[in-house]
């Protein structure tokens, strides 16, 4: 009896850890949408905004639509959503990939969509912290596609911080290469940032790989950082 009761508390505190643990997640994510909204009601702007807050930095855009008709104000939030793509790759100095529309503002017969915006850098950072991901993979956002090589290395086996440096760029180059020249991409390979929408689903992989070699000697780095205790992780990307 005393060992079936064990086991009962220990279910239950699972429970109530992974309870507290997706609450504290909403808590966050509630936080940040009402404090955008707040600043937004307070100094609306147009375009993009990096806006600092309390818990971190949060990518913003505000996209204006013209004589929308009353039926329409929602079914055109596609079309927001891909302007806000173009005008955040243009506005913001790093990509972002996911666009949430948190709020909607009429003001006669304009239309104003406003997005919370996830950087490519949190995106794969969120990815990291659950699994290792390393080797090249494609992200597959609505309006663009990336192709990103990520490799993790363990910071004693090098002696100096610029030959790290230097391995984990041959590391990606390969990786990319090996992607690319392998005979099929697979699922495991793709990441799309939004299951429901068909807009990043990809169909022809010939297509992909024709895209991708070209981007090969193009890669960026986004950011080199530990995620894991005394390894540095170094994810690089390039755009299709």
């Amino acid at each position: 009896m005393k060992q079936i009761n064990k086991y009962i508390v220990l279910i239950l505190l699972c429970y109530c850890s992974t309870k507290s643990y997706s609450q504290s997640f909403s808590d966050e994510k509630t936080s940040a949408i009402n404090f955008i909204k707040r600043v937004y009601n307070s100094s609306p702007f147009e375009g993009v905004k990096k806006l600092e807050g309390e818990t971190g930095s949060y990518y913003t855009v505000a996209v204006s639509l013209m004589n929308i008709s009353k039926d329409s104000v929602l079914g055109v939030v596609s079309k927001a959503q891909s302007k806000a793509q173009i005008i955040a790759e243009q506005g913001f100095a790093e990509p972002c990939i996911k666009f949430e529309m948190i709020d909607r503002i009429e003001k006669g017969n304009q239309n104003t969509y406003l997005f919370l915006c996830t950087t490519l850098d949190e995106f794969i950072t969120e990815i990291i912290k659950k699994k290792s991901i390393d080797g090249a993979r494609i992200i597959s956002a609505p309006s663009n596609k990336y192709i990103v090589s990520t490799i993790t290395l363990e910071n004693v086996k090098y002696t100096t911080t610029e030959m790290r440096d230097k391995v984990a760029f041959m590391k990606a180059k390969q990786f990319v290469n090996t992607l690319v020249n392998g005979s099929t991409i697979t699922s495991e390979q793709i990441i799309r940032t939004d299951e429901s929408d068909k807009r990043t689903e990809i169909t022809n992989t010939e297509i992909v790989k024709e895209r991708a070699m070209g981007f090969i000697q193009g890669l960026e780095l986004l950011f080199g950082k530990e995620i894991t205790p005394n390894k540095t992780t170094y994810v690089y990307y390039s755009k299709f």
